[in-house]
């Protein structure tokens, strides 16, 4: 019975489910239908569901005081020489082959007699 009473009031406080239309009120941009950003106003508790950004998207006015500068021009560098120069010739030593060691461990006893 207990849960019967958490599930009927959780789904109370989620409500229906269904989405907040464009002017609705809203706490986050969930709540709003596809296409809409919920937007508060100062001192709100709730804010709008809406699809009008230009109180969110806003940049400093342009002055036309300030003249652009451009960047530096552009030249090549030159790259020192840090080292040996490659030659390009392939490794051609001649690769290991040999068997590998197959005995005991060494085990740091002495096997030769004392005296």
């Amino acid at each position: 019975m207990p849960f019967l009473v958490v599930a009927a009031g959780w789904a109370a406080a989620c409500g229906s489910g269904a989405l907040t239309a464009k002017g609705g009120a809203c706490f986050q941009a969930i709540d709003c239908q596809l296409g809409l950003v919920c937007i508060a106003a100062p001192g709100a508790d709730a804010g709008t569901c809406t699809d009008d950004l230009t109180s969110v998207a806003t940049l400093p006015e342009a002055s036309t005081d300030a003249v652009a500068q451009p960047d530096g021009t552009l030249t090549d560098a030159a790259i020192p020489d840090t080292g040996t120069p490659d030659t390009g010739k392939p490794d051609t030593g001649t690769p290991d082959t040999g068997t590998p060691d197959t005995g005991v461990p060494d085990t740091g006893a002495s096997d030769a007699p004392l005296g």
